[in-house]
């Protein structure tokens, strides 16, 4: 393989190669499934296959030189497409050159060279947010050229429901290509959101679903790469089967159980400052980076989870945060009435509420008074317009 750190979906992998075996390789694959569970590296390992010099076991060696500059992005028959900054670009006509300053071309280098390391790091270009049409004009006129010693040509597309967002004119314009490619010529589209692909280019692609890695597989991953097992558990849960998230949590576990503890110490108090630290907490990273706070709300409902487990089984046996258990066999006996339940759901709600821009200090007090509610085991009763309708 080129990337000794992907970790194979074997099923997959072994459905490519029986078709590749049998000659019968479909002309175009949809790779599709959540975030972090190895698409692209699956679709560059294929990639590289289709032209290794020097193939073995089913696999491409990594060492040829084809092998060598297909996971560098330097193989002439290799083609990337991913969504672009619009630069310069003022009609479907003009190069996709236009598309790149020095700045954001230097930037699209820098990510390359870590997409090259990593083959779970995703290639996101500041203020790209379509597959541009020239992107794919400027595709049709290389398939018109003959390759390089008759080897494969491959067309990555990474990204692929940037196609039809905001506009489908580039899925438009790849569909003919998609009906009449070249011969040796495989399309491998991407997407962690297939359903805002276009049905007519999803009838066109074999698909190929990469579901999450499991939850043992990622711990066992994060504990070869340095991880205490208890943390290695709690962060392979909270990553959701996401590669590239567990990495992430790993390096700001420390950081992140802290900011928990501040999170949860409000759930549980009626100090008024402790309150107004969570809050503070929660928008810093909210303006630092969105996603670190839905980090931070998906680690509440996994401990408020485990209370919900533990307090209807007493057993240990499920518990993601095994290093806490003196704490949560605590305060399940004091709160022996408490709806765990509801407790997450608040906390899934406000998470929700925040990221649609709802006023984060009003979101967080109304979940802390709706948790200390339900710790009571008191109904919780959400709010209806007509509650202020006068009588």
């Amino acid at each position: 393989m080129i990337n000794s750190t992907l970790l194979i979906n074997n099923r997959n992998w072994g459905r490519i190669i029986r078709s590749w075996n049998s000659e019968k390789l479909p002309h175009a694959l949809l790779f599709h499934g959540p975030e972090g569970t190895g698409k692209e590296g699956h679709a560059l390992e294929l990639a590289a296959l289709l032209n290794c010099n020097a193939i073995t076991n089913d696999e491409p060696c990594g060492s040829c030189p084809s092998c060598k500059k297909t996971k560098s992005f330097q193989h002439g028959n290799v083609k990337l497409i991913i969504p672009l900054p619009r630069g310069k670009i003022k009609s479907s006509e003009d190069s996709i050159e236009k598309a790149f300053s020095g700045a954001s071309l230097k930037e699209y280098w820098e990510l390359l060279k870590q997409k090259e390391a990593d083959p779970y790091f995703p290639i996101r270009l500041s203020d790209a947010n379509t597959i541009l049409i020239n992107s794919i004009r400027d595709l049709k006129h290389d398939l018109a050229l003959s390759t390089v010693n008759n080897e494969w040509r491959i067309i990555l597309i990474f990204q692929a429901e940037k196609l039809c967002n905001p506009s489908p004119e580039a899925a438009h314009s790849l569909l003919k290509v998609l009906e009449e490619p070249p011969e040796k010529t495989l399309f491998i589209l991407v997407s962690s959101q297939p359903r805002a692909i276009l049905d007519t280019i999803h009838s066109r692609c074999q698909s190929l679903y990469f579901p999450p890695i499991s939850v043992k597989v990622l711990q066992n991953r994060l504990i070869q790469i340095g991880a205490d097992p208890a943390q290695a558990m709690v962060m392979a849960r909270i990553s959701g089967g996401n590669v590239r998230l567990s990495h992430e949590l790993k390096e700001n576990s420390t950081e992140l159980m802290e900011k928990l503890f501040v999170f949860l110490n409000a759930c549980f108090s009626s100090d008024p400052s402790i309150w107004n630290k969570c809050i503070d907490t929660t928008a810093r990273l909210k303006t630092k980076d969105i996603n670190q706070m839905e980090q931070l709300f998906r680690c509440a409902v996994l401990f408020f989870r485990d209370l919900l487990y533990y307090s209807a089984t007493g057993s240990d046996d499920e518990i993601i945060y095994k290093n806490k258990m003196n704490k949560i066999d605590k305060l399940t006996k004091s709160y022996h009435e408490a709806d765990w339940h509801s407790c997450i759901q608040h906390i899934e709600n406000t998470q929700n509420y925040i990221s649609r821009n709802g006023y984060l200090p009003l979101q967080i007090i109304c979940m802390i008074l709706d948790i200390q509610k339900s710790l009571k085991g008191e109904v919780y009763e959400p709010f209806h317009l007509s509650d202020w309708t006068p009588v």
